[in-house]
């Protein structure tokens, strides 16, 4: 099997990690401000201040989730590269995508939930 299948997926697990590690501790402290490049974006969540920062302080604690789980299987898969064991690795990396991308899918639904009993502004 070829390395760099299995280090491809991983760069896309790091981008999909890092953007965890670093939106969940600015969502739940409520320093991410309403805006349109960054966050959960749906037309509830962005009608006013008060839903925004709510639905993202409720989506908080699964994006820390999805940002552990990522780092967890990152090590795990680089771990199996080293030991050469590349469709091993592929494997975990391609869980860890899965898993995460789930994870992501879910903190949006229950951030629009949230965000639906506030009124727009």
């Amino acid at each position: 099997m070829d390395p760099m299948n299995t280090i491809s997926l991983m760069f896309g697990l790091v981008i999909l990690t890092v953007t965890a590690s670093i939106l969940a501790p600015m969502t739940a402290s409520g320093r991410l401000k309403r805006n349109t490049a960054v966050g959960i974006k749906t037309r509830h969540t962005l009608s006013s201040d008060e839903a925004w920062l709510a639905a993202h302080r409720h989506a908080a604690p699964t994006l820390k989730m999805t940002a552990w789980i990522g780092w967890i299987l990152l090590a795990i898969a680089a771990v199996l590269c080293f030991m050469q064991k590349f469709p091993w690795a592929l494997t975990v990396t391609a869980a860890g995508f899965g898993i995460s991308l789930l994870l992501l899918l879910v903190a949006g639904v229950r951030a629009n939930k949230i965000a639906k009993q506030y009124p727009s502004s």
